[in-house]
């Protein structure tokens, strides 16, 4: 086992504060790693070495016995699973230290034992990740047989029929920023990841989103379940998810790709909630360079900055999560709707198009749909 400096010196300072003396860690070939006195790591101290090599229960260093790097006190080595990994020391004279330095000695162990098998799950859970990402994300399909031989190894059949959802806060850019943002991202991601794994899902974190692979159920099972992970997140937080649910597919890849247009169609529909196969013309918004969406704004937006194209796609987008109706619409405004027509007429005088149309609807709502995709771009252009 390997004791890592930063959580020995994180123990010893722990240690030394309850006991009010000095305390150093010394790794199984002796050397200090961490002490309450820096001046003495990376020495060798003979007392821990003797317990390592002579399988000492302990080594009391008297005045007499002190040396440059060898101070006066008890030293107590440190026993994991049967293994000497290092050794503890106590500053101070006997009668000082025998007290409680077995106390010491078993805190001590008890600490590296919980820090080892953190260490252990976090590797696990890199392993995991690392899987995951092979499969879902890159071609691991290509090399199936070992994909399918790594997965049995972490207890993952790859042959279940599954369904990937992508699962993300709305709005998430508000949270980011500040420590309490972060944990209440954290609290969220932690309630949606215990709810999947009860119904026999796997959870990847990817880029700010998780990625849920469901055991295989049909469009309507998979959109309730996708409407309780919304409900019980709202119902503690008080936030709203966004989840895209893939099509079809028998290669969890091409799966992926469905689930992320559904997902950033989800982002902008009016529950949070899309399904690949209800997509139309979402499904080929990311085939469309940036060039093109650019071009494709400013030729429906045209002679508007950033800021005018930011606003009236603002009014767009709460049209569109209303499905049409101007009362709604008008409502999430807080307007009165006769205002909200006004705005819309105003928005037909500036493109040239009127979103209540069927025939002209569409090229709003794919502007609409490119501006979010090239916003950051259109404003450092706008700068």
């Amino acid at each position: 086992m390997h004791l890592s400096y930063l959580s020995a010196q994180q123990i010893v300072q722990e240690i030394s504060e309850i006991v009010g003396q000095h305390v150093n860690m010394m790794d199984s070939d002796g050397i200090i790693i961490a002490s309450t006195d820096p001046s003495r790591v990376g020495h060798v101290h003979e007392g821990a070495k003797r317990i390592v090599e002579e399988n000492l229960a302990e080594l009391y260093v008297s005045p007499d016995m002190e040396t440059a790097t060898t101070r006066n006190g008890l030293n107590l080595p440190l026993n994991i699973n049967g293994q000497v990994v290092g050794v503890v020391g106590i500053t101070g004279r006997y009668e000082q230290v025998i007290g409680y330095g077995k106390i010491v000695k078993k805190m001590t162990e008890i600490l590296l034992r919980e820090g080892y098998e953190q260490d252990e799950k976090r590797l696990d859970q890199r392993v995991l990740n690392r899987f995951l990402e092979d499969w879902i994300i890159g071609d691991g399909l290509v090399r199936a047989s070992v994909l399918a031989e790594r997965g049995m190894r972490l207890g993952i059949d790859i042959t279940l029929p599954r369904r990937v959802m992508i699962v993300s806060i709305k709005d998430s850019a508000h949270y980011i920023n500040t420590s309490n943002g972060q944990k209440l991202i954290e609290n969220v991601e932690k309630t949606v990841s215990e709810q999947a794994k009860r119904e026999g899902g796997i959870i990847l974190r990817n880029a700010g989103r998780q990625i849920l692979l469901a055991v295989g159920r049909g469009d309507a099972n998979i959109r309730n379940f996708a409407l309780s992970l919304q409900r019980q997140v709202h119902r503690r937080f008080g936030i709203s998810l966004c989840i895209g649910v893939d099509g079809h597919a028998e290669d969890l890849h091409k799966a992926y790709i469905k689930a992320q247009k559904a997902w950033r169609s989800a982002m902008y529909s009016a529950d949070g909630i899309a399904l690949y196969d209800q997509l139309c013309l979402e499904i080929f918004v990311e085939d469309v360079s940036k060039q093109s969406k650019k071009e494709y704004l400013h030729k429906v937006f045209t002679g508007c900055g950033y800021e005018e194209i930011r606003y009236w796609v603002g009014i767009l987008n709460v049209y569109f999560s209303a499905e049409g109706s101007i009362s709604q619409a008008a409502q999430q405004l807080y307007m009165h709707k006769n205002t909200f027509q006004y705005k819309l007429r105003k928005l037909e005088e500036i493109t040239g198009y009127d979103v209540r149309l069927p025939s002209q609807a569409p090229i709003l709502y794919m502007a609409s749909n490119f501006f979010r995709d090239v916003e950051n771009d259109l404003l450092l252009l706008d700068n």
